[in-house]
């Protein structure tokens, strides 16, 4: 499927690109983030160390004492994450109430760059800043060991983590919203060129417009130098069919001659057989000639409104029957349709369809023009007999005639048949609601070609 959308595969890449390249941007910036908030908490805890140095006290019993608490109150819960421990030269400590009697900092490395250390603490996984100072106030150097939970810091990043990825996720909505505007308008001239061929097919343009993007401009060039000599090679082609035509016809009117003259001379058989094979020739000839009038290609921006030409044939069939007690009646429902044929071959089509009709009527035959939405139905109905349901197939066959005594060639329901299939139509035959023949003759609207 991706294979044959060009489309659907420009926007999945430009999706993957953007979400592969926000998911690893969101990793490095919560590495930096979580950097940033590890030197925060160390910054604290060196502030937080000063602070203890200025207020540690050795009482009369050379035991140390704080001369008040931390400004931080989170070193009074016990196991709040936030500790310190303070160690003197003799061996004496002081600790805070978060540490509660049994819990005791580890040593650690010593701190000599103010950077914090990972070490195992009594509550878990913590980081530890471990300082040697000495007061003003004291006549001996004191050690100040600082530490902090790893999960006070993974809660601080969690509160990170939610806007981040919130943020992230706004921004590749809006990249792949931005990724699909553009490829949708960078693709909009594929899509007029669709529309100019759907033109040149219904008969609206004979060739593509030149004014499209220079991208696409020799593709439009050689799409329309194509159409050019498919056009030019098939009117050769139609010229020569007529030309070979009009060439074997004197040769078989010849042989004609000659079959009459071998009858008058006795040779009845085989003034017979050379006879019919003559009319089959004629016959495949005019045949094939009708079907060269109605290529496909020719005839691919060809359009007709079918109410006008079923009028026009009507009207002459009208003028040709008077007086032989035949009414031929227009039923249409859909006068403004178009439909994609060519006027001359929609022409013959209904004309050969009115002409069987009117050969069988024996009072009235009835043209219903119906809209099927994005099809037209021509509808050539009679009053006559009617062909059996086991011929109803045969009779579209070259020079098949149901009854030898009515005048024709046989080709009329042949021809039409091939023209019908040429245009992407369809012809059938089915009883009538007058008990003879109703032949539908079904074609694509010029609409639906889009």
């Amino acid at each position: 499927m991706l294979r044959r959308n060009f489309r659907a595969r420009l926007i999945i890449g430009a999706a993957l690109w953007v979400s592969i390249g926000l998911c690893f941007s969101g990793f490095v910036l919560a590495a930096i983030l979580r950097s940033v908030v590890v030197s925060q908490f160390e910054h604290d805890l060196l502030d937080h160390s000063e602070e203890l140095a200025g207020l540690v006290q050795i009482d009369s019993r050379r035991t140390p004492v704080l001369t008040r608490p931390l400004s931080d109150a989170r070193f009074a819960p016990a196991r709040s994450g936030l500790y310190w421990q303070v160690h003197l030269q003799d061996g004496a400590t002081l600790r805070s109430a978060s540490l509660q009697d049994a819990l005791f900092l580890p040593a650690g490395p010593s701190s000599e760059d103010d950077k914090s250390a990972s070490v195992d603490g009594p509550t878990g996984p913590m980081r530890l800043i471990r300082k040697l100072l000495q007061p003003l106030h004291l006549k001996q150097p004191i050690e100040v060991r600082m530490g902090v939970d790893e999960r006070l810091i993974d809660e601080e990043m969690t509160r990170i983590h939610l806007p981040l990825a919130a943020s992230l996720g706004i921004i590749a909505i809006g990249l792949i919203g931005g990724a699909y505007a553009q490829i949708a308008y960078g693709l909009h001239p594929l899509a007029r060129i669709r529309q100019e061929v759907i033109a040149v097919r219904s008969g609206q343009n004979r060739q593509l417009p030149d004014d499209l993007p220079s991208e696409v401009q020799p593709l439009v060039t050689e799409l329309n130098g194509m159409i050019a000599a498919n056009l030019n090679m098939v009117e050769r082609a139609r010229v020569l069919a007529g030309n070979f035509a009009h060439a074997l016809k004197t040769p078989l009117a010849v042989l004609s001659a000659e079959a009459k003259e071998l009858e008058e001379r006795g040779h009845s058989e085989t003034a017979r057989l050379l006879s019919e094979q003559c009319s089959r020739m004629a016959l495949l000839i005019d045949y094939q000639t009708a079907r060269a009038r109605a290529s496909s290609l020719t005839n691919a921006g060809a359009f007709s409104h079918p109410a006008d030409v079923v009028r026009d044939v009507i009207s002459a069939f009208s003028r040709l029957n008077a007086g032989r007690g035949k009414a031929f009646e227009l039923d249409s429902d859909a006068t403004d349709t178009v439909v994609a044929c060519d006027p001359n071959d929609l022409t013959e089509m209904v004309g050969n369809l009115i002409d069987n009709a009117a050969k069988w009527a024996r009072e009235r035959v009835v043209v219903s023009l119906r809209d099927l939405g994005d099809k037209v139905e021509i509808l050539v109905e009679d009053d006559g007999p009617g062909i059996p349901a086991e011929h109803r197939q045969a009779v579209f066959g070259i020079g098949v005639r149901l009854d030898e005594k009515m005048p024709g060639t046989g080709l009329g329901l042949a021809i039409t048949h091939d023209l019908a299939a040429l245009y992407g139509g369809q012809l059938r035959i089915e009883r009538s609601r007058y008990d003879g023949a109703a032949v539908h003759l079904v074609l694509n609207k010029l609409a639906a070609l889009s």
